[in-house]
């Protein structure tokens, strides 16, 4: 579990190698969750929970019971970055059957005080997540409900495929309309409405929690998709740094 959980902050790193032994010695737990269950509630801390399976969305409930998705974590992303320093203001419920891994809240906090470099990851993760709510705003204030829908069918299947997870130009996405209208801030019917039209348009299907791409250039044209907003924040002086380290830590015997 560990190296997945190196390989996940490794690209927003990269990582120092006194990084990676303490992540590769740290406690990790492994939980399951069904469609529905809360994997992190409001109020809850961090502690470097990864998703390792599964779908899971990031949303806000409201008091008279409505919700507004604002995220989907896929595979390999880090779920509770909103609980690093103070507790998450929005929970983390799975979309369907998921597995988490974590560790301690006292071990990530003892990591981050003795490696600045991870503490730079951490942020970067969090400055990431900020980057594609921004553009997740940006479609609810100024795209059609297509181009909305259009959007969001487009960052899941490139989530998968970066994950070699899709195939064939389907992935999975067990999501219901209630859910997609939610992330989409539009009525259930709107949303039938309008992935009935994708379909009868020979751009997309999403049936039985599976997600099929017919036409990608025009559905990512449709709904103005710039894969450049998901990818993993980097810093190139650190690169740059670490890659020197590393060439200089190899022996003349090793070269």
């Amino acid at each position: 579990m560990s190296r997945l959980l190196i390989a996940s902050l490794d690209r927003f790193g990269p990582l120092r190698d006194s990084v990676r032994d303490s992540l590769m010695s740290c406690t990790q737990t492994v939980e399951r969750f069904e469609a529905g269950q809360t994997i992190l509630a409001a109020g809850g801390r961090s502690q470097l929970r990864l998703l390792s399976r599964g779908l899971a969305v990031r949303q806000r409930v409201l008091p008279d019971g409505g919700r507004q998705i604002f995220g989907v974590a896929t595979p390999g992303d880090l779920i509770d970055m909103a609980g690093l320093f103070v507790g998450a203001d929005h929970e983390v419920q799975a979309l369907g059957s998921c597995e988490v891994r974590k560790t301690t809240t006292h071990e990530l906090r003892t990591m981050v005080r003795a490696h600045p470099n991870l503490l730079a990851a951490l942020c970067r993760v969090v400055l990431t997540e900020a980057q594609q709510q921004r553009n997740w705003m940006i479609g609810l204030g100024r795209r059609s409900a297509a181009a909305r829908t259009a959007n969001l069918l487009c960052e899941v299947y490139w989530r998968h495929q970066a994950l070699q997870l899709a195939r064939d130009g389907h992935c999975e996405f067990p999501a219901v309309q209630g859910d997609i209208a939610d992330a989409l801030g539009l009525s259930v019917v709107h949303i039938h409405r309008v992935l009935r039209g994708l379909r009868d348009d020979g751009l997309a299907t999403l049936r039985n929690g599976t997600l099929q791409i017919d036409d990608w250039d025009k559905l990512a044209a449709l709904g103005s998709f710039d894969a450049e907003r998901l990818r993993p924040q980097q810093d190139p002086a650190e690169q740059a740094t670490v890659t020197t380290a590393r060439r200089h830590a190899i022996s003349p015997d090793e070269a």
